[in-house]
């Protein structure tokens, strides 16, 4: 283990050997003693007078001490190089936080990363530091409509799949778009919205009809977005690093197995299994796989069937969980001695590190509108990081469907975007829960501030207006249904704001969302308004008109809802009525 540091510098900077990966351990060498306050240095029997605290980047917090006998941290943290993936060569640094010298960030920086983490200022005592660390495999971005968590999905996936990319252009937001589209269209990252109707056959596999030539139906089993993704995900166990999926071996060899095909008898290809037995096997390139046949019964022999995708994986992982092992290492064996597949033993298709592999990403939009346990179902266990293929205690599971055997690569990323205005954290289910890293999405109204419209006498700061607005919602009814910054947005984008557009806002887009939050209570609604500290009609943009109800209805005792309101529209082109939004006047009762 190497280290690098200056006398009373801020941070300390840890290169990995894989001694010290394989046994959890955080070398600190004598001379680098005088990066820690004194007290927390452990005599020979391992007793210190003080500990330090470390922000792991994990989220976790840890204390510890320097073990002075042995030159490195008493704790051990095997279990969270594990979960990072740690790799000899890599390096970790711990950095002071602000001028504490019992605080430290701890920040992982994967083998030939150009970014270097930032050191916090004085200032920045408490405040958590910018960190290089891995981002979440399963993460969900929360908050109430318009807080731009759709918006922020690009950032996010930016950061996994190219942060250098994100911090040279974090304010171009057209290039990071750009450069979003680009993965997308690499297949590097996928999309989809999860709705009422969405099911697990849409999102791992289920059967598809599809017409014949003749005008028949033919039912086939397809895989839906996050198994075609993790199935682009595992093919990078092998793919060199820049080298396009189109430029994959196994799909070069996958080529010449069909050319074959196309000019053996029946289509038919003698194969061996590991164990020696012969069979043959007929490819179907469309479906992406294979039927088995005994040596000399014929097609009616038929005794079982598989897939490219487990002949793929076993190639890439030498993983022998995949259904029908005998036949898929009889294809596999095949590919290498007759289609110019490069034998794994001497091309060093051992799973390659996670370092080394290309990230892919799929983001969840509206994922808590779908009923998640059932568009999961099984696999919910398998996203789990501890879970993913790769890591020690890995699972898999055997499809309902294609009987295929799948597991979860943890190169693929998940990123949701949940509208708490539909449902509340507290309603999710648990084992979701247990499983995401959960980060709120907040209304910013600073954004606003200094977008300023005045007219006839009268100035409005709307970010000071949307922070008035959120404090009564929070007040009347939560913080989970508060007006999201992006329904203002394009008053900040404009050139010179107009009370217009400002009007156009709040007529179409808020005052609609105000009547679903709170269930066409009209009192409340005018309250969020401020209405009932107008004293001008005018300024009002509901109206409460006088009622005899004994008029309207008769004799008759009245229950629930005992006044009309309407909506003012004129209001919503006074810019009085939106700076008394704010504060009232002084005439108002």
């Amino acid at each position: 283990m190497i280290l690098a540091t200056e006398a009373h510098s801020a941070t300390l900077v840890v290169k990995l050997t894989q001694g010290a990966v394989d046994n959890g351990y955080i070398s600190i060498g004598r001379n680098q003693f005088a990066f820690f306050p004194v007290d927390v240095i452990a005599n020979d029997q391992g007793e210190a007078d003080a500990a330090i605290e470390l922000v792991l980047p994990t989220g976790e917090k840890v204390t510890t001490a320097v073990l002075g006998k042995f030159g490195r941290l008493q704790k051990r943290f095997g279990t969270m190089f594990k979960q990072l993936s740690v790799c000899a060569g890599d390096q970790l640094q711990l950095a002071r936080i602000g001028s504490d010298p019992y605080r430290y960030q701890l920040t992982h920086i994967p083998n030939g990363s150009i970014m270097t983490p930032p050191t916090p200022s004085a200032s920045q005592q408490d405040a958590p530091m910018p960190q290089l660390a891995p981002s979440p495999l399963n993460q969900i971005l929360y908050g109430p409509p318009g807080t731009g968590k759709t918006y922020h999905t690009i950032n996010k996936a930016l950061a996994i799949l190219d942060p250098v990319w994100l911090a040279e252009h974090e304010t171009d937001r057209q290039a990071l778009k750009t450069r979003f589209d680009e993965l997308v269209k690499e297949g590097r990252i996928d999309f989809v919205t999860f709705h009422q109707s969405f099911s697990y056959e849409d999102f791992v596999e289920g059967l598809r009809a599809f017409t014949r030539e003749d005008g028949s139906l033919e039912y086939r089993v397809e895989p839906g977005v996050f198994a075609q993704l993790c199935e682009l995900a595992q093919s990078e166990f092998a793919v060199v690093q820049n080298e396009t999926p189109a430029g994959d071996p196994f799909d070069r060899a996958l080529q010449e197995l069909q050319r074959r095909s196309e000019q053996a008898e029946d289509h038919l290809l003698q194969m061996k299994t590991d164990k020696g037995m012969h069979f043959k096997a007929r490819y179907n390139p469309k479906k992406r796989t294979f039927s088995v046949f005994q040596q000399d019964n014929g097609i009616e022999g038929s005794r079982s069937s598989g897939n490219m995708k487990n002949v793929r994986h076993l190639y890439y992982t030498g993983d022998r969980g995949a259904s029908g092992p005998s036949y898929v290492k009889g294809m596999l064996d095949y590919l290498v001695e007759y289609c110019n597949l490069p034998d794994p033993k001497h091309r060093g298709l051992a799973p390659k590190k996670p370092s080394q592999r290309k990230p892919f990403v799929l983001i969840i939009d509206e994922i808590n509108r779908g009923n998640v346990s059932r568009i999961f179902g099984e696999l919910i266990t398998l996203i789990e990081p501890s879970k993913r293929a790769g890591r020690d205690e890995a699972l898999s599971t055997t499809l309902p469907y294609s009987k295929d055997t799948f597991s979860v690569p943890d190169n693929l990323y998940l990123i949701g975007t949940m509208n708490t205005a539909d449902r509340s954290l507290a309603g999710l289910d648990i084992a979701l829960r247990r499983r995401f890293v959960f980060e709120e999405m907040p209304p910013r109204a600073e954004l606003l501030d200094g977008v300023v419209i005045e007219e006839e006498g009268h100035k409005v700061d709307v970010g000071r207006l949307l922070r008035t607005l959120n404090q009564r919602i929070e007040v009347l009814l939560d913080r989970d249904h508060c007006l999201g910054h992006a329904y203002f947005m394009p008053l900040k984008a404009a050139a010179k704001p107009t009370l217009a557009q400002l009007g156009y806002i709040f007529q179409h887009q808020i005052l609609p969302l105000l009547q679903e939050y709170f269930f066409e209570d009209w009192q409340r609604i005018a309250w969020v308004l401020n209405d009932h500290r107008k004293s001008r009609a005018e300024a009002m943009f509901l109206e409460a008109p006088k009622l005899e109800l004994k008029t309207l209805l008769g004799d008759i005792a009245v229950g629930g809802q005992r006044q009309r309101w309407s909506i003012n529209e004129k209001a919503f082109r006074r810019i009085e009525a939106y700076a008394l939004t704010i504060e009232g006047d002084k005439g108002a009762q």
